[in-house]
């Protein structure tokens, strides 16, 4: 009989996406405390308008457009640059020296710094567009404070993205030297495909968490925005680099959710894929074994201080990029599901698991915690554990605020088998499971030549590939869904089957953002059942 190890933790605070974290991780990163703390940054200037931009609230009560000054470091480098630090998404700029020793780390090394607080600082997330007017404008404000002095960039995590914008298309790069980002996704995140797909729209709804900036950070907009920023003379004026992750801290962490679900897209750290963290004509500073939680501690610092100034240029590596053609292969190693949980209802969920899996791991997600999870197997057996009970606190992120109830398979039987969900009040899941086991179906995406009668709309075509070594290919069938817009509302759906390569050609209204989710299920060569789910984004332009 095979070995069976099953494993439920139920934690709360899922940090998935990219607003900096404030726990102790981050302080206790970087090994040795910098010599002495920096005196708190002191608020210069506090904007006579604030807008609140958004439609999803953060918990964040910050003033959008309000900066900060470090102290003048006793050691103060004459010469260096002013460090203009920027938050991520859903975060402040308190995220830097609030339990981070970034804004010490700099300080003791004699620098200058800055910080600014962005429109996630007011409560709602904002888009690039938004954030980067407004970081340009406190670009200027804060130049003219220090006499002109250079000023460089980092950014963490959206910061990045955000920078970009405030230098390409608000003006500002004569401003800025140079821009360091932590973590930055340039290319999108398949996190945020994942909170706009069709199975997260229940969870999503009750959450309320689909934000402005979180919809512009689907890789499909991100496609849009590389396609129109690359080739302008302005995103060549100022040199990025960057630097990427590729730890996910420890189990059942803040950022490891996000590192299981991200690791059938390749190296992540909980939130970013390193492909994501670079730029085609950015130079690549260090890839290193950080989570998006650490990498903008003091731990980077020394990593990156060589490219504060111009030494060093010519030995960074210019990155190729993630990739942005108009074909494009995407992975098929998870399976996605979602639903309404109605209060003191056992709800079932089938789980196909096939043979030769060495460990499926499934991820329930919440609004509050589960009154019962438990698997039965496909002979009908009931397998409980006993459940190890972990909090995380974080109110940042897509599904900030989540519960997580973690269930691992170790070396399972192959069968059809069954999770059993009940609610104590009336609630919605979104449930990702990812597969360790051999490749057996992928899906190639094109987007087709756009008709001359039909200007409004953009053709993509998707066609599943199998493996015929692992899979009976009449046995395939698929199911597209398409959600358009800031909405998960299924807009379109249609249903292909029987046909050995499941093709489907859809369509996209042109300005608008298409979150399309494909299921597909089958038969192994052995005869056991399989169930996969790619989710996509396709920006219509």
């Amino acid at each position: 009989m095979r070995r069976l190890n099953i494993l439920i933790v139920f934690g709360i605070g899922f940090m998935i996406f990219f607003g900096a974290f404030h726990g102790a991780e981050a302080k206790s990163a970087t090994g040795a405390k910098p010599t002495a703390s920096a005196p708190e940054p002191k608020a210069v200037k506090s904007p006579d308008r604030v807008d609140i931009l958004g439609e999803s609230g953060n918990g964040n009560h910050e003033t959008p457009g309000e900066w900060y000054v470090g102290a003048t470091p006793p050691n103060l480098k004459p010469n260096a640059p002013i460090l203009l630090f920027v938050q991520g998404l859903n975060s402040t700029a308190q995220t830097w020296w609030v339990d981070n020793d970034m804004y010490d780390t700099a300080y003791n090394r004699g620098y200058q710094t800055a910080f600014v607080q962005l429109y996630d600082a007011g409560g709602a997330s904002a888009d690039m567009w938004d954030n980067g007017a407004l970081l340009a404008d406190k670009i200027r404000e804060i130049r003219s404070y220090f006499n002109n002095k250079p000023i460089v960039i980092i950014a963490h995590s959206k910061g990045g993205v955000d920078a970009q914008t405030a230098l390409v298309y608000d003006g500002a790069w004569p401003l800025v030297d140079r821009v360091i980002t932590l973590s930055s996704p340039h290319h999108g995140s398949q996190l945020a495909d994942l909170a706009y797909s069709f199975w997260a729209g229940w969870l999503a709804d009750l959450l309320g968490q689909q934000g402005d900036g979180t919809y512009v950070m689907q890789t499909g907009y991100m496609d849009y925005y590389r396609s129109i920023t690359d080739s302008r003379p302005e995103a060549a004026y100022t040199p990025f680099y960057t630097l990427g992750g590729t730890d996910w801290g420890s189990a059942f962490s803040s950022t490891w959710f996000g590192g299981m679900y991200l690791s059938q897209y390749g190296d992540n750290d909980g939130v970013v894929t390193v492909a994501s963290s670079r730029l085609p004509y950015g130079h690549e500073v260090a890839v290193g074994s950080w989570t998006h939680s650490t990498i903008h501690t003091g731990v980077t610092f020394p990593i990156f201080e060589p490219y504060l100034t111009g030494e060093r240029t010519a030995q960074a590596t210019v990155s190729t990029g993630a990739q942005t053609s108009e074909k494009r292969s995407i992975a098929a190693d998870g399976w996605v599901h979602g639903g309404a949980l109605p209060a003191k209802q056992t709800q079932t969920v089938g789980v196909a698991v096939e043979d030769r899996v060495k460990k499926v791991t499934v991820d329930i997600i919440t609004t509050k915690p589960l009154a019962d999870v438990h698997w039965i197997d496909p002979d009908g057996k009931t397998l409980t554990a006993a459940a190890t009970v972990t909090q995380e606190e974080n109110d940042e992120g897509v599904f900030g605020g989540a519960y997580h109830h973690v269930v691992q398979l170790a070396d399972p039987k192959a069968g059809n088998w069954t999770l059993a969900l009940q609610a104590a009040t009336d609630d919605a899941y979104l449930l990702t499971a990812v597969f360790e086991s051999n490749n057996k179906v992928a899906v190639d995406r094109e987007r087709l030549p756009q008709a001359q009668d039909d200007g409004a709309k953009v053709q993509i075509q998707y066609v599943p590939t199998v493996d015929k070594n692992e899979v009976r290919p009449a046995s395939l069938k698929v199911t597209y869904r398409v959600a358009a817009g800031k909405s998960s509302q299924t807009v379109k759906a249609s249903t292909v089957t029987g046909r050995a390569d499941g093709s489907a050609t859809l369509s996209c209204d042109k300005g608008a953002v298409c979150n399309v989710t494909i299921d597909l299920e089958g038969v192994t060569v052995s005869g056991q059942p399989f169930k996969r789910t790619v989710i996509d984004s396709v920006y219509g332009k």
